[in-house]
């Protein structure tokens, strides 16, 4: 947040299919846009704020109870969980989040197992 660097930015490929007269896998996980996982460098632990902006549209049909839960790991370890309730969400809408978070300090022993130089 202090520097306004962007550490990542994930994108949904576009659809394929009809639309390019392609057929369209039916076999595909529905649970596989539903999970992202990253991969920082040590130095991301020393970070105290990160800035979060998440955009998802909404298909044909109303959302209701809509819920994103969102779980920091080091190594097995929980570092912090945020639970999110967007409640209802419209049919056909483009819906943007944006989150802080604050990230707790973390103990000497993790940052030297991390890799990282611990000052």
């Amino acid at each position: 947040m202090e520097t306004g660097t962007v550490l990542f930015e994930i994108t949904k490929p576009p659809s394929t299919g009809e639309s390019q007269n392609l057929p369209i896998k039916r076999d595909i996980d529905p649970n596989a846009g539903r999970f992202v996982r990253y991969q920082f460098t040590p130095a991301f632990l020393r970070l105290r704020q990160v800035g979060a902006t998440v955009e998802f549209t909404v298909g044909d049909m109303p959302i209701e109870n809509f819920r994103m839960i969102e779980r920091h790991y080091f190594r097995e370890k929980l570092l912090k969980s945020f639970d999110f309730e967007f409640g209802f969400c419209m049919p056909s809408s483009k819906n943007t989040c944006e989150h802080i978070y604050e990230f707790p300090p973390l103990s000497e022993d993790i940052m030297a197992s991390s890799g990282e130089v611990v000052r």
